[in-house]
């Protein structure tokens, strides 16, 4: 469901259009003029603005472009009696997408408001996208995310630890590394569970003829091939300790031998590592080494789980079937109501692998026009708040209030997760009273 922003001076026109938006779904925040109003889009960046140009203060018309220079992905609606047809166009040239004639009709009203979200969100998605070769999504964590690998990127030689679930976008996010970064050689991507114990240092380090059985010719190892590059270390928790400290004397010098070789070899390359498994819990089973966990962490990057950014789950969504569509020569399709609010209820413990998986599944299985619940085998399970929680509205405003309205917080007060608490708000409509000077609930 969208975002919107009702502005109507007229109170009971006002409550009426806020009820009927809210009843179909919708997050609804309101205005009685235009001043308010554009403290409103300032603070709230809805999704769609329903205008109507009567205002007291301001000049509807003068308005629109204001609004759209303050959120430029914004679809604004009129609302113009019978006899203003003529203003509504004025309204359409000056950049709204869509007038509504006075009196509203119900049905048309929730057609164009959720026809609009939906465009925004395909919007957002492209815009989003063409960052760069990721999706990164406006939440705050992802915000995090960016600004960490930009920074890294100016280092070409040091090493990142990247942590986080299994599907959260590890290898992604060293790729994105490599890209920003832009050294002259390779992105080389090595699978430390993947390859056996006793062949992954040859697979890193290469080998001399004759340096074991089998070992008919000289091979260059990933490493070496690796050279003025990138070199990702995918689960690195599972590497045997012995390679663990080779890895740990290139990391260091730079300097490497082959198996079996007696040439020591310069390579500088930047070592990207990741994993899903507690390192600082392996080091004190003594399963990981201390002291190459300290190189190798030198920056650490914690990927959140996508149930831990619920507001990035829809756009990515849209992203991603943009991709799918692209990859598989199907017909993009865009996703119901019904399933917008399945994607967001799922908890998703495949993270962005999960989704992909499941979009793809729908976009190819799916048989009509819009993406259905049933498209996506999904279980939902956010709206059952966990044992011991108590679903009452007031309860849950009140925590939101005393911890000011920051999400985190008052998940961790009411003993839920964020992205229950998050649907809880949305279903109930707990938005943080509008003023010039408070912002939307974060965390």
């Amino acid at each position: 469901m969208g975002f919107c922003l009702v502005v109507e001076d007229d109170g009971v026109q006002r409550k009426m259009l806020a009820a009927t938006l809210r009843t179909a779904g919708h997050t609804v925040v309101a205005a009685g003029g235009g001043r308010e109003a554009m403290v409103a889009i300032a603070e709230h960046q809805p999704e769609v603005v329903l205008l109507d140009l009567g205002l007291p203060d301001a000049d509807g018309l003068e308005l629109i472009p204001n609004m759209l220079a303050e959120a430029p992905l914004a679809r604004i609606v009129v609302i113009t009696g019978e006899d203003s047809v003529r203003t509504a166009v004025d309204a359409l040239r000056a950049g709204a997408r869509h007038y509504l004639v006075k009196p509203w009709d119900r049905e048309e009203l929730l057609v164009v408001i959720e026809r609009e979200a939906r465009s925004v969100r395909l919007a957002q998605a492209s815009a989003l996208g063409q960052q760069g070769t990721v999706f990164w999504g406006g939440s705050a964590e992802m915000d995090r995310v960016r600004t960490i690998l930009t920074k890294v990127a100016r280092s070409p030689l040091t090493p990142l630890l990247v942590t986080g679930e299994t599907g959260t976008g590890k290898e992604v996010m060293a790729r994105e590394l490599h890209r920003l970064a832009a050294p002259p050689g390779p992105f080389i991507p090595v699978n430390c569970a993947a390859v056996p114990g006793e062949l992954l240092e040859s697979e890193l380090f290469g080998h001399e003829r004759g340096a074991f059985t089998g070992a008919k010719e000289r091979r260059r190892g990933l490493v070496e091939l690796a050279d003025e590059g990138t070199l990702f270390l995918d689960e690195v928790g599972d590497m045997q300790l012995p390679l663990q400290a080779k890895l740990l004397r290139f990391l260091q010098d730079h300097r490497f031998f082959r198996v079996g070789g007696e040439q020591e070899i310069e390579v500088r390359c930047r070592v990207v590592a990741a994993t899903n498994r507690d390192l600082e819990q392996m080091m004190a089973a003594g399963e990981f080494r201390a002291d190459l966990y300290y190189r190798l962490a030198v920056v650490t990057l914690s990927l959140p789980a996508l149930r831990e950014r619920p507001e990035d789950i829809v756009p990515m969504a849209y992203h991603m079937l943009r991709e799918i569509a692209s990859e598989t020569g199907r017909e993009l399709r865009q996703l119901s109501p019904a399933a917008e609010m399945t994607l967001a209820a799922h908890t998703w413990p495949g993270n962005i692998r999960e989704l992909r998986n499941r979009l793809e599944r729908a976009l190819i299985l799916g048989s009509e026009s819009l993406i259905q619940p049933a498209d996506l085998d999904l279980e939902v399970d956010a709206p059952h708040p966990p044992a011991g929680a108590v679903d009452e509205p007031d309860r849950v405003r009140r925590v939101l209030e005393e911890e000011g309205w920051v999400v985190a917080r008052a998940a961790r007060r009411l003993g839920v997760p964020r992205h229950w608490l998050r649907y809880r708000m949305a279903k109930w409509n707990l938005t943080r009273p509008s003023s010039p000077d408070r912002r939307r609930p974060v965390g």
